[in-house]
């Protein structure tokens, strides 16, 4: 692909991106949640997860080559600003849901994984929660401006007693603490942060819950023909089966599936 097909996209990124000390010519500066193992994780210089799988395809087919990517550390609170000042040029992993406003204040393309809401509990100590309607009147901790917090709500109402956190393993480390009773995110987020080293000390409910949500990719309010290139790739990538390949090296890991609904490659 010409350097004139890079060139749009090769403006942002300005604010010392992660990894981007050998990064020169034209460049694609993706955000992505690092805090969230087998979906998207820092370690070092070094990130994986299938968000992170999905990016380097969707970048492979807009003509970019994996050293010319800048990664972004893009949390929930931050990613709508961080979208309309520049600071990326698209978000991958961005979870939507039927409680959104239909304006989304961005464009959406995808969606490549299908998910509901997932409960995660000690093993020990305190109050035991045993089922999902344990979770009322409970402390409960959730990702800060996430759709999982809408959910919550949605469900108990003035029975939910929120505490917010800017990042799952944020709110992880605050049940351990027994600061909170429970956590609420993404089924697939939960496995990841469960699986890694948690297994001993905490555990899943069988039970999901809340509006079917999807995983895609955020763009700039108005990026239609950027939309309909990244709305291709992913098709290309489920038709091709590297979607396949990526998430057996991802969650598949752990034995994790996802909601049965479709999209999920």
């Amino acid at each position: 692909m010409s350097v004139a097909l890079l060139l749009p996209l090769a403006a942002c990124g300005q604010n010392d991106p992660l990894g981007a000390s050998e990064v020169v010519g034209p460049r694609l500066t993706i955000g992505v949640a690092t805090d969230q193992p087998t979906m998207g994780y820092r370690k070092g210089d070094s990130y994986t997860g299938l968000n992170v799988e999905v990016a380097r395809y969707v970048a492979d087919r807009l003509g970019y080559a994996d050293w010319q990517i800048v990664w972004e550390n893009a949390t929930e609170s931050e990613g709508g600003r961080m979208l309309r000042d520049g600071t990326v040029d698209m978000i991958v992993g961005v979870f939507v849901d039927d409680a959104m406003n239909a304006d989304y204040g961005f464009d959406f393309a995808g969606p490549y994984l299908s998910e509901r809401q997932a409960v995660m509990v000690r093993r020990q100590g305190g109050q035991p929660i045993d089922s999902l309607d344990g979770l009322a009147g409970r402390k409960t901790c959730v990702v800060r401006s996430s759709r999982s917090a809408v959910q919550m709500r949605k469900r108990f109402g003035e029975e939910a007693r929120l505490v917010e956190q800017p990042g799952a393993t944020q709110c992880v480390t605050a049940l351990l603490s027994g600061m909170v009773d429970a956590v609420v995110a993404p089924g697939a987020v939960l496995a990841g942060l469960h699986g890694v080293e948690n297994t001993d000390t905490t555990r899943i409910l069988p039970e999901r819950f809340g509006d079917e949500g999807h995983y895609g990719v955020a763009l700039p309010s108005g990026s239609t023909q950027l939309k309909h290139r990244v709305d291709l790739a992913l098709r290309r990538m489920r038709e091709d089966g590297s979607w396949k390949r990526s998430y057996e090296r991802t969650l598949g890991t752990l034995g994790y599936e996802a909601d049965p609904d479709q999209p999920n490659g």
